[in-house]
């Protein structure tokens, strides 16, 4: 891995972090997906996203996140952020394999931080 690769990396990990504890007030961040009798059609379809990202279609999966989740869903800023730490744990060949990068990673979980307004629109981390 080069040093650009470490660097996203170290900053998608530290971005998570800050996020965790600042946003959720926790250590770190966790989307529990309740017992099935339990689940809401939201947690249903979140479930659904992780298997998408999981068999390499990542774009889509994103997209669905983004798109048929409605932001008003509870905990549905602790999905986000869990989907792009989900993400982050794949290897650098699989994500390249797959059309998507570390750095899309950074952004979206930048976009999280402007959505509490702990990121200016205009500042952002670029390598």
């Amino acid at each position: 891995m080069d040093y650009e690769q470490d660097y996203v990396m170290r900053m998608i990990k530290d971005m998570v972090r800050a996020l965790a504890l600042v946003i959720f007030g926790k250590k770190d961040i966790r989307y529990e997906i309740p017992e099935e009798h339990d689940r809401t059609e939201a947690d249903n379809l979140y479930m659904r996203i992780l298997q998408l990202a999981d068999q390499g279609e990542i774009n889509q999966a994103e997209n669905m996140l983004l798109t048929d989740i409605p932001e008003g869903t509870p905990d549905y800023h602790v999905m986000k952020a869990d989907f792009y730490q989900h993400i982050s744990q794949y290897s650098d060949e699989f994500l390249a394999e797959h059309d998507y990068t570390r750095e899309e990673i950074l952004e979206g979980l930048e976009n999280i931080a402007e959505d509490y307004g702990l990121l200016d629109k205009e500042v952002h981390v670029r390598i």
